[in-house]
C-alpha cells in the first residue's frame, strides 16, 4: 500500500491533489482540519494503477518544446530536519511548532523561507502599518519596549513622506520620557504636546484637525490590574487605535499572555521591537496566533533611521531561518579557546 499526505486550504482543494496523483482508487486514511488548511493522509492499494500524466505531448511535438511548455516542479532545497531545526531554535511551543511544521512541509518545491513564508502566512495574522494609517495610534505596552522609539520612527516616516503629524505623550510623571521624545521630535523640526489626563487627552485631539496623530503612553504591567485600568481610561476616551509594543526575546507563552491582556483591552496589532537584542523569535509567533493579535511592524534597533519594516510572512520568514544556521564569521566557544 502507497501512503501519502497531502494538505491544502480547503477540503476541495485537497481532494483535487488526491485524485490528480492517486486516482479515483485512493483510499482516504484520514483528514485533520484546522484553522491552517485540512491535511489528508490517503492510500493507494498495491496493484492499482495511478492516474496517466494530466500533460502528454502533441502530436509532433519535440521533445524540447515539450519539456519548456510543462517544466518538472521545483525540488526543494530543504528537508524536515531543516524546519525541525528553525522551530526548535526559536524554543515555539509544540502545538504551535507542529502546525507551522505541517504547512511547511506541505509547500510544493523551493527554499526554506518560501516555505515558511507561505506556512506563516496561513497559521499567523499578518497587518502591516502604512504611511496610509488615518485614525490616530496609541502605542501602549510594558516598561522599556521602545514605544518612544517606534512614535519617533513613526512621525520619521509621516515627515519623510510629507504628510503632517502630531506628537501627543501621556507621560507626564516621568520627565525622562517626554525628554527623549521632545528631543526626537526637535531633530524632526516637530513638537510634542502632553496629556496629563484621559480629557486633556481628549482636549489635545480635537485641536488637531489633520495628519497623523501619533500618542506616546507610559510602560504599564500587563499582570497590574490598575495599571491596565489607567491606561484603559485613555483609550475609552479617544478614538485612537491602541497598538501593542513588545519587545522580541520573551518567553513564548508569556508573550501569548501579554497579546491576550492587551486583545481585551482593544488592541489589534502589535509592533515587535529590540530584534537586534534577541535571538529567539517564538514569542512573536505566539502573539500573532489566530485570537491573539496581528503582527504589524519590526523596529530592529533603537536607531531612529533605520525606521520600522512592515511585517509581512517573507519577512518573518527570513528572520525565523536567518537565526539557527552559524554564519562563517562566527566564533565558536572552541575556536575563542
Amino acid at each position: 500500500m502507497r501512503l501519502k499526505t497531502y494538505h491544502a486550504k480547503s477540503m476541495t482543494a485537497v481532494m483535487d491533489l488526491v485524485r490528480t496523483e492517486l486516482g479515483p482508487d485512493a483510499i482516504i486514511i484520514q483528514i485533520d482540519e484546522g484553522k491552517g488548511g485540512v491535511r489528508v493522509t490517503a492510500a493507494l492499494e498495491a496493484g492499482a494503477t495511478p492516474p496517466p500524466p494530466s500533460h502528454a505531448p502533441e502530436p509532433n511535438q519535440t521533445p524540447q518544446a515539450f519539456e519548456i511548455s510543462h517544466p518538472l516542479p521545483k525540488a526543494k532545497d530543504f528537508d524536515v530536519a531543516d524546519i525541525n531545526a528553525v522551530l526548535n531554535h526559536h524554543s515555539i511551543p509544540f502545538d504551535t511548532a507542529n502546525h507551522i511544521g505541517e504547512a511547511a512541509k506541505a509547500c510544493e518545491g523551493g527554499s526554506l523561507i518560501d516555505a515558511f513564508s507561505s506556512a506563516l502566512d496561513t497559521t499567523l495574522k499578518f497587518s502591516p502599518i502604512t504611511d496610509r494609517t488615518a485614525r490616530a495610534i496609541m502605542l501602549v505596552g510594558p516598561p522599556g519596549a521602545g514605544k518612544t522609539i517606534c512614535a519617533a520612527k513613526l512621525t520619521a516616516d509621516a515627515v519623510l513622506h510629507e504628510q503632517p503629524v502630531h506628537l501627543i505623550s501621556t507621560d507626564t510623571v516621568k520627565a525622562s520620557g517626554i525628554q527623549q521624545l521632545d528631543h526626537f521630535a526637535q531633530l524632526m523640526k516637530q513638537t510634542v504636546s502632553t496629556a496629563g489626563s484621559p480629557e486633556e487627552l481628549s482636549s489635545v485631539m480635537r485641536s488637531k484637525s489633520d495628519g497623523l496623530t501619533i500618542i506616546d503612553t507610559p510602560g504599564v504591567n500587563p499582570f497590574d490590574i490598575e495599571d491596565l485600568k489607567s491606561l484603559l481610561e485613555y483609550i475609552r476616551k479617544v478614538d485612537a487605535e491602541p497598538v501593542l509594543v513588545m519587545p522580541a526575546g520573551l518567553d513564548a507563552m508569556d508573550a501569548r499572555e501579554i497579546a491576550g491582556v492587551f486583545s481585551r483591552m482593544g488592541c489589534q496589532r502589535f509592533i515587535a521591537t529590540r530584534l537586534d537584542t534577541a535571538r529567539r523569535y517564538g514569542s512573536i509567533i505566539m502573539a500573532a496566533r489566530p485570537g491573539f493579535l496581528a503582527l504589524a511592524a519590526f523596529s530592529r534597533s533603537p536607531y531612529i533611521a533605520d525606521g520600522l519594516d512592515p511585517a509581512t510572512p517573507m519577512a518573518l520568514s527570513k528572520l525565523l531561518t536567518a537565526l539557527p544556521y552559524r554564519s562563517s564569521g562566527e566564533i565558536s566557544m572552541d575556536e575563542k579557546e
